[in-house]
């Protein structure tokens, strides 16, 4: 995997520079000093999306074991920061939210919780591609194998999304890793045992939560795309600094557009080059020039990385406070 991490950053480093180079010092110099505070704004705007996620992921607990959005958010922000700086295709932060929710809820319980939000974050995600998607297929001029393709990616995608799903539903998910034949020649007989066990119990408590009503789940997914759709007022602030078309139309495609590009290339390391190709098509498609598309992009980097400076320093910091509480227990 490693060789795969490295070459997909060193492709989306490539395209990365090829973009700077395409639209020129000169310009992004000329148009960063019009943004002006319309950075500070943009970077600003990113903590009421970062609530909104938060507040996302505290309805996939049981309604009797649900923490407060406040002690789930530094989890978030420390998971969010770890998927942006390491090679871990999300995964990895994930693993950090489940460890850092809080000491009273049972660790199972903390990844079931990770894991049905992983999945509501998919729904919400799979939705803005799709409408991006529709976007692209309705207004570009792409030939028709270019739009089969399209559409036949977003069944995909759709199709993924819902055996995720029907295996949560079932209480199936985690068992398909605990219960494999191999694991006891890989980990030996007790470990194995161990490790299904704690897949079944993992299942139980996923299958608890969608078993407590489909209600908890929707407003999961509606208040992720609600967390998303902070993006468009990120990109709102941003066309009325740079003096562009800013109506509602126009900002719903180039979001959409940009987004949905940005979830398909989701194995690119940070998205590294394929964020800034995608605004750079998206804010072409509604007619305004595409540096300003690279422009938006390189302020959501800033954002990006403000926010997992913050998300690290959090995760540093809880790490720290958990390692002295252990050194205060007896023995």
């Amino acid at each position: 995997m490693r060789w795969l991490h490295g070459t997909l950053l060193a492709l989306g480093a490539a395209l990365f520079a090829v973009l700077i180079w395409s639209v020129g010092w000169e310009t992004l110099q000329r148009d960063a000093a019009q943004l002006g505070w319309g950075l500070a704004a943009i970077v600003a705007v990113e903590g009421l999306s970062d609530i909104l996620r938060t507040a996302g992921w505290q309805r996939c607990f049981r309604s009797e074991r649900r923490p407060r959005v406040l002690r789930l958010w530094w989890p978030h922000l420390a998971g969010a920061a770890v998927n942006f700086v390491t090679p871990t295709a999300t995964l990895g932060g994930e693993v950090v939210r489940g460890i850092l929710v809080p000491a009273e809820i049972p660790r199972t319980e903390a990844a079931a919780s990770v894991v049905v939000n992983k999945l509501t974050v998919s729904v919400a995600d799979t939705l803005v591609c799709a409408a991006g998607a529709a976007v692209v297929v309705l207004s570009a001029p792409l030939p028709g194998e270019w739009r089969s393709g399209i559409l036949i990616g977003v069944g995909l995608l759709l199709a993924g999304v819902a055996a995720f799903l029907v295996l949560q539903r079932m209480g199936r998910l985690a068992s398909l890793v605990g219960r494999r034949s191999a694991l006891p020649r890989i980990l030996g007989s007790e470990r194995a045992e161990k490790l299904r066990h704690l897949s079944e119990e993992i299942d139980e408590r996923i299958a608890a939560v969608h078993d407590e009503g489909g209600w908890n789940v929707l407003q999961s997914v509606i208040l992720h795309l609600m967390g998303r759709s902070v993006g468009m007022l990120q990109l709102w602030i941003f066309l009325v600094a740079m003096q562009a078309p800013a109506d509602i139309a126009t900002v719903f495609t180039v979001f959409v557009v940009g987004r949905a590009i940005d979830v398909a290339t989701f194995v690119v390391p940070a998205s590294l080059g394929t964020q800034e190709g995608g605004f750079m098509l998206a804010i072409s498609l509604a007619g305004i020039p595409a540096s300003l598309g690279l422009l938006f992009s390189l302020a959501l980097r800033i954002e990006q990385m403000v926010f997992a400076g913050i998300g690290l320093a959090a995760y540093g910091g809880m790490v720290w406070r958990g390692r002295r509480e252990a050194d205060r227990l007896p023995g």
